[in-house]
């Protein structure tokens, strides 16, 4: 059904023998209207409904799309109250113990530290890290935490472990191969519950393409319009590369759809679009130019209008007139048996804060450490979180592809056979970019060819 206020909101009149057939109107014929001139009447609704049938007859038969959403649950998540958290974090070190006891061990893998305290030889233990710090005599010392208590561990600086140990992160999970030792299990490894080794990317039989989107920011004066609207063209099979725009038939955008509004201090300054409805009236009116024969998955992010704390629901269904399937945030979707992970990318930032190996020019790293751990936010207190029976942000699947944006700067890469993709912007460098040296890459498209693996980057920018 068309989104008549819509209509009117883009300046045009509806006249009344015109408004009964328009509210009979697939949301599909939206973009033949709005090339209405002033006034829609009647012969324009029957024209564009006429343009749409046309567009539909054409589109080739083999064009069939396979693709499957698994989304958390809003009811999962509760209140923040003690218990909650104290759900959500058992829920958290349950899932990653479970991860780890498949790791395979040379030692016996312990259930509790009670048991530990009481053995001699090597063993295992899994536990969540509470503090970690260098002691006075340069060894790293870890405190562990399990269902049974506390363990302290000790890092030696001359364990083959010791740099590894430096890159422990309060509050995720880990397996530690030691030797009890006067009350301290003393580390010969520490294991991360990490994905399983592929030997290649997976790939598909249908000779069909998907186009990875991030960080829009419609409504923002850095929002790069003209460069979207190239690449709108680009779909719709205008100018250069036509080939690999015709394969096209799935778009994942990663959250920051619009730019939002009180979203940091003065941000008023920097909009176009000061109301955020009008925002994503303006973001679904260029969704409308994408043929239709591209299904569009869209999550949010923390630009957007939804609570800030994730696990993020899906945006309302009311702000699209274009058929979307939404995300929530995380989000798995299986396109052509293609397993994808989506996820906007917030908790990056303190990724980046706490290792010094990750930066914001090469998002890929801090993709990488995010999967090593199977959690897509491991530090407590640094990203909201929204607590509840179960921690949606573990990485109990194994995903095929995992696209991420947040940090407006593109990244390839392929880890353990799965293929990484931070799909960039499309809003250009902003004051506060500028003012901390930070690079974007915008109006960079990259393109994952189902059939072959291979990943082609389309530049978009004049």
């Amino acid at each position: 059904m068309i989104n008549i206020e819509l209509l009117v909101s883009k300046g045009l009149r509806i006249q009344e023998d015109a408004q009964d057939l328009l509210e009979k109107c697939d949301s599909g014929s939206l973009k033949f209207l709005l090339m209405s001139d002033g006034f829609v009447t009647l012969a324009d609704v029957e024209r564009a409904i006429s343009l749409q049938k046309q567009e539909l007859i054409q589109k080739p038969l083999e064009n069939k799309r396979t693709f499957r959403i698994t989304n958390w649950e809003p009811s999962s998540t509760k209140k923040g109250k003690v218990d909650s958290f104290l759900s959500y974090f058992r829920n958290r070190y349950k899932k990653l113990k479970r991860l780890l006891r498949q790791r395979i061990s040379d030692f016996p893998v312990l259930d509790s530290f009670d048991k530990a305290k009481n053995l001699g030889g090597k063993l295992r233990v899994i536990g969540m890290v509470t503090e970690c710090k260098a002691t006075r005599n340069g060894n790293m010392l870890i405190t562990l935490e399990d269902e049974s208590g506390e363990l302290l561990v000790v890092v030696s600086k001359d364990s083959k472990a010791f740099e590894k140990s430096k890159h422990v992160l309060h509050d995720e999970v880990l397996a530690i191969d030691g030797r009890m030792s006067n009350g301290f299990l003393m580390a010969s490894e520490l294991v991360y519950p990490d994905l399983p080794i592929k030997q290649e990317v997976k790939t598909s039989e249908e000779d069909a393409a998907i186009m990875y989107l991030s960080d829009l920011h419609v409504g923002s004066r850095f929002f790069m319009e003209r460069e979207f609207r190239s690449m709108l063209a680009w779909l719709n099979c205008r100018g250069e590369g036509k080939e690999l725009a015709e394969k096209i038939r799935y778009i994942i955008i990663a959250g920051d759809v619009v730019d939002g509004v009180g979203i940091y201090p003065k941000q008023e300054t920097e909009l176009v679009i000061t109301d955020v409805f009008k925002q994503y009236s303006f973001f679904d009116e260029l969704m409308c130019e994408i043929p239709d024969r591209i299904e569009i998955f869209v999550a949010p992010g923390n630009h957007d209008a939804v609570r800030r704390a994730e696990p993020q629901p899906m945006l309302p269904e009311e702000f699209f007139t274009r058929r979307m399937h939404r995300l929530t945030n995380p989000g798995w979707v299986e396109i052509e048996g293609l397993k994808h992970l989506v996820y906007h990318g917030t908790s990056m930032d303190s990724i980046i804060a706490s290792l010094e190996h990750c930066d914001y020019v090469h998002p890929d790293k801090t993709m990488i450490e995010l999967l090593k751990r199977r959690h897509l936010s491991p530090i407590y207190g640094e990203n909201l979180i929204a607590p509840g029976d179960e921690d949606h942000l573990v990485i109990d699947n194994e995903p095929d592809i995992v696209h991420m944006g947040h940090l407006h700067k593109n990244a390839y890469s392929i880890y353990r056979g799965v293929v990484l993709l931070n799909s960039g912007t499309f809003q250009e460098q902003t004051e506060f970019q500028l003012r901390m040296g930070h690079v974007p890459s915008p109006c960079l498209v990259p393109v994952f060819e189902c059939k072959t693996g291979k990943v082609q980057h389309v530049h978009f920018h004049k």
